[in-house]
C-alpha cells in the first residue's frame, strides 16, 4: 500500500513539474510588470511621504527648496540616510507580507503563476523569501527562462519551479 501511495505520488510530481506546465519568459514577465507597477507605486508613494517629512525636519534657513535640499546634504545628511532605510525597510516589508500571505507577488496572483518546491510542495517561507531576493541580484539570468527547461538561474538555486 505505501509503495502504491509513493508511486502515486511520484507521478503526480512528475506531472507537476513538467517542462509544459512550467511558466516561460513571457508569462514571467507579464507577471514581472504588474509587481514592478505596485512596487514602484508603493515606493514612490512611500518617497513622497519621507521627503516631505524631511523638508519639515530640516533646519534650513531658507524656504527654497533647491537650498533646502543642498543644505540637508552638507549639514543633515542623516535625513538622507532614514529616508533610505525606510524605502528600504518598505520594501523588503512588502516581500516579507508576500511570503508570509501564500508565497505569491501581486503580479504571480494576476496571471495565475504558483511556486513549488521539487517535492511538487509549496516552498518554505525562507526558500519562497531568498528566492524573491535573489531575482533582483541573478536579474540577468532570467533570459534562462527562454529555454527549454523554462527555469531561471533563481528558481535553480532555490529548487523551486514557477508553474502556470
Amino acid at each position: 500500500m505505501n509503495e502504491e501511495l509513493a508511486n502515486n505520488n511520484q507521478v503526480w510530481v512528475g506531472k507537476l513539474l513538467n517542462r509544459d506546465q512550467r511558466a516561460g519568459g513571457i508569462i514571467r514577465l507579464c507577471a514581472g510588470f504588474f509587481d514592478f507597477i505596485f512596487v514602484s507605486l508603493l515606493l514612490i508613494i512611500t518617497s513622497a511621504i519621507t521627503t516631505s517629512w524631511m523638508i519639515v525636519q530640516s533646519e534650513s534657513p531658507s524656504d527654497n527648496i533647491e537650498y533646502i535640499r543642498r543644505y540637508m546634504w552638507e549639514n543633515e545628511f542623516h535625513l538622507y540616510l532614514i529616508n533610505w532605510v525606510i524605502i528600504f525597510l518598505v520594501f523588503l516589508a512588502l516581500h516579507v507580507i508576500y511570503t508570509v500571505k501564500g508565497r505569491r507577488s501581486i503580479g504571480m496572483r494576476m496571471v495565475d503563476l504558483y511556486v513549488y518546491n521539487e517535492h511538487a510542495e509549496q516552498p518554505s517561507a525562507f526558500q519562497f523569501f531568498t528566492r524573491e531576493m535573489l531575482k533582483y541580484v541573478l536579474f540577468p539570468f532570467f533570459i534562462m527562462s527562454f529555454g527549454k527547461n523554462k527555469r531561471t538561474l533563481y528558481d535553480i538555486v532555490t529548487k523551486t519551479y514557477l508553474i502556470k
